[in-house]
């Protein structure tokens, strides 16, 4: 028993001086060393860190302008698609009114409907020219 009090007071003594000798202060010299290398390495940390957060933001931005631009393309086939089917339906009404002349009065009616029908096809495909960013 007494052996094992001995050992365990020398032990107790030996992590004492051990945890002790943690603590002590540094000299300036190392202290002022161990702070510059410190720095430094924050400083490199931070320009990498900077350096891949700006190629993530410019891969985004890359992704983002490319979805704009297919979603504008979207918008300009989708555009022309709604006039072409407006100008069919008005062009169909046309003729219709049209049935209610005869002679040169009906074929007058209908030639006006077959030109504003061909206008009509005609500005909804400039107007996707103008807006398609893909021709």
């Amino acid at each position: 028993m007494k052996a094992f009090s001995l050992t365990s007071i020398g032990l107790a003594a030996a992590l004492a001086l051990a945890l002790g000798g943690c603590n002590h202060a540094k000299d300036e010299s190392q202290v002022a060393k161990d702070t510059a290398a410190a720095e430094q390495n924050r400083a490199e940390n931070v320009r990498d860190a900077e350096h891949k957060a700006d190629e993530k933001i410019a891969d985004a931005r890359k992704d983002v302008r490319s979805e704009e631009r297919d979603m504008q393309h979207v918008a300009a086939v989708q555009g022309e698609k709604v006039e072409d089917t407006a100008a069919e339906g008005n062009h169909k009404v046309a003729l219709a009114q049209c049935e209610a002349l005869s002679g040169s009065a009906q074929k007058s009616c209908k030639d006006k409907a077959d030109a504003d029908y061909d206008l009509a096809k005609s500005r909804a495909k400039s107007e996707r020219a103008a807006s398609d960013p893909k021709p």
